[in-house]
């Protein structure tokens, strides 16, 4: 134990300390480093890392006995063949769920070539714009809404809304719904 005490923690003192002053060297002046270096060794090092391990070196002789070793490294094998369990059920879960987004992926992008060569391009088109205006309506629809309950919530009016002169949000015309319903027949017969 005195070999410890006397050997191992001085030398882990200045080997940390020359390792940090390398690493942060590299990266900042020499004097910064310095500052940076000393504030970590009185703060940190010495208080929470040295001292305590000190103390259970210097109080305790029985503290490293056989039992007390044992049972130490009893615990590391545990914790250490659960992470490995652990990493082995991530892997196996990110395989399944990557997998499954694959076949998704793959699935529509064979099920869009299929439909498209069924009803030709130009239909195919044509439906695809239909798609991507409803798309649009509905997002216009949800930034329109959003943008009044972020108002109410304020206590204020928002852009385009009642009493700011824009039109936008204030109803439906009829062509719209025209559009729409001539839409759902073409798609449901």
């Amino acid at each position: 134990m005195e070999f410890l005490q006397d050997n191992i923690l001085p030398s882990l003192q200045t080997y940390s300390i020359l390792l940090f002053r390398k690493t942060l060297s590299a990266l900042s002046s020499p004097q910064d480093a310095d500052k940076l270096l000393s504030n970590i060794q009185q703060n940190y090092l010495e208080p929470y890392l040295l001292v305590p391990l000190a103390n259970i070196i210097d109080t305790s002789s029985s503290a490293f006995s056989s039992a007390n070793i044992v049972s130490l490294l009893t615990l590391l094998l545990a914790i250490y063949i659960s992470l490995r369990i652990l990493d082995y059920a991530r892997r196996v879960i990110m395989f399944w769920v990557m997998l499954v987004v694959r076949l998704t992926f793959w699935a529509a992008v064979i099920g869009v070539g299929l439909w498209v060569y069924n009803v030709g391009v130009e239909t195919a088109m044509q439906d695809a714009g239909w798609f991507w205006g409803v798309v649009q309506g509905f997002l216009e629809d949800f930034v329109v809404n959003a943008n009044a309950e972020s108002a109410t919530g304020r206590g204020g009016q928002y852009y385009g809304g009642p009493g700011a002169g824009g039109s936008r949000g204030q109803g439906i015309e009829m062509e719209n719904i025209e559009t729409v319903a001539e839409g759902l027949t073409y798609i449901f017969g």
